[in-house]
């Protein structure tokens, strides 16, 4: 879930063939009930509407934050190791896809730095834990500053699905289409639920549980930071880079980028906390 400002690669635009549908759009379309449900949560409508507890925003950052550092950045790293760039007839398409990696590489340590300049300024928690019924009791290792802490099922299988789709791609003809479209599913999910937020307009005065200032001044600038032109363009070209697969409906390459887009829906639903 890159962020921050950074010059961003510019890949030339790669438009889907006239007689291949466009495997991102109809994603989106297909399963636009399934986006709702993970792109409008509750917890994005209490962030939204600056009504979320300190408490909760806190459960959240600490699984995000488990994301950005233990899945996020091998899986870019396993794509980049595995991209065919000694391949003249593919030099260009791989040279600007490793520059959309290398770009998302770079940002994710950029966000992992912002996340960890919110509590001296917010008071929140990045190493809230979670509710007892919620602990992934296998992930129990020695994490740095999160040693001891435990993280939620559903954040173990975001990471687990990370790691294991990195490293697919790394294999003898494993191919990159899957880790491709993971990167564009999660990055605009991700996009979509924050712009869902960022709608709703938050009114201190007629809400019965406003959140205490800090947070609220806290959730300013985690709206801004997935919501801005930056972020949006970055997003504008993990599908370009998508498009450019040409995946065919009815082949094998399509079937498993489809499912990887079903199984990100079903993992984003349950990332956000319950309220």
């Amino acid at each position: 879930m890159a962020t921050e400002q950074q010059q961003k690669p510019k890949p030339q635009d790669a438009q889907a063939s006239p007689n291949k549908s466009s495997f991102a759009l109809t994603m989106l379309d297909r399963y636009s009930d399934e986006v709702r449900l993970a792109t409008e949560h509750p917890f994005l409508n209490a962030a939204g509407r600056r009504e979320l507890t300190r408490e909760k925003l806190s459960e959240w950052l600490t699984q995000d934050r488990f994301y950005a550092l233990h899945g996020y950045p091998k899986f870019v790293a396993s794509l980049i190791s595995a991209l065919p760039l000694a391949s003249p007839p593919h030099q260009t398409k791989a040279t600007e896809t490793l520059a959309l990696l290398a770009y998302a590489l770079t940002n994710i340590a950029r966000e992992t730095e912002f996340f960890d300049s919110l509590p001296p300024r917010f008071l929140v928690d990045l190493e809230a834990d979670p509710s007892p019924e919620e602990r992934d009791v296998r992930f129990k290792t020695n994490l740095g500053n999160l040693q001891g802490k435990m993280m939620r099922p559903i954040t173990r299988a975001f990471v687990d699905l990370l790691i294991s789709t990195g490293a697919e791609a790394g294999r003898i003809d494993g191919g990159m289409e899957e880790g491709i479209v993971l990167l564009w599913a999660m990055e605009k999910l991700y996009n979509t639920a924050w712009r869902y937020a960022a709608s709703l307009s938050p009114n201190p005065a007629s809400s019965r549980n406003p959140s205490d200032p800090r947070t609220s001044a806290a959730l300013d600038e985690l709206i801004d930071n997935w919501t801005n032109e930056e972020f949006d363009e970055f997003v504008r070209e993990c599908e370009r880079e998508v498009d450019k697969l040409e995946l065919v409906e009815g082949t094998d390459q399509w079937e498993r980028a489809e499912e990887i887009f079903k199984y990100v829906l079903y993992l984003e639903q349950r990332f956000w906390p319950d309220l």
